[in-house]
């Protein structure tokens, strides 16, 4: 009887929190994905995706659930003789595996609209868990009179977790890629 009604409180717990979400999709207008990652020991190389899509729940600065996949296709480090050998076999093999996926699992609540997003990220055939320092913005309305949120991913990810490039020395290029996600999301 007791399991019974834990069970129905967190039924209705959850359809509670399902009716009062709200999902947001992002504005690629007004967000971006860049990373960056060290070439031969003495410089960064930075670049960006220009294609991307996602969806998240945010209710009071916290977010329940955040998906999101990127195309491969669109990625820019401003040297299109590198952009094209990116997209290569050695390295994102954009013809098998034309877009990254990110899926949230859980959130750490730091108070504040801060805290870490935990989830698991697949890059080509390789599903690996991650953490990303999230920063709450703000909300607002559009030109349209649309709600819109803002929020920032902060991480670090390691190549060799992704098997990505594993023909590049640390040498000619760093194992860590630094993560920066700055997005602009209008209610749906």
């Amino acid at each position: 009887m007791k399991k019974q009604i834990l069970t129905s409180v967190a039924a209705l717990g959850l359809l509670f929190g399902a009716a009062n979400a709200t999902v947001y999709s992002v504005d690629t207008a007004h967000s971006s994905t860049t990373f960056k990652i060290k070439h031969l020991q003495v410089s960064n190389v930075t670049g960006s995706f220009g294609k991307f899509a996602g969806e998240v729940d945010i209710t009071n600065k916290i977010p329940s659930s955040l998906t999101a996949t990127i195309d491969v296709n669109s990625i820019n480090t401003n040297n299109d003789g590198r952009d094209a050998h990116l997209q290569k076999a050695d390295f994102f093999d954009s013809a098998k595996f034309p877009q990254i996926k990110f899926t949230m699992k859980s959130f750490e609540n730091k108070g504040d609209g801060e805290g870490k997003i935990k989830g698991d990220l697949t890059i080509k055939d390789v599903t690996r868990p991650v953490e990303l320092n999230y920063e709450f913005s703000g909300t607002g309305k559009n030109r349209k009179g649309v709600e819109i949120v803002g929020f920032s991913l902060e991480g670090e990810i390691k190549r060799s977790d992704f098997n990505f490039a594993p023909e590049s020395s640390t040498v000619a290029l760093g194992d860590k890629i630094k993560i920066n996600i700055d997005i602009e999301a209008v209610k749906k």
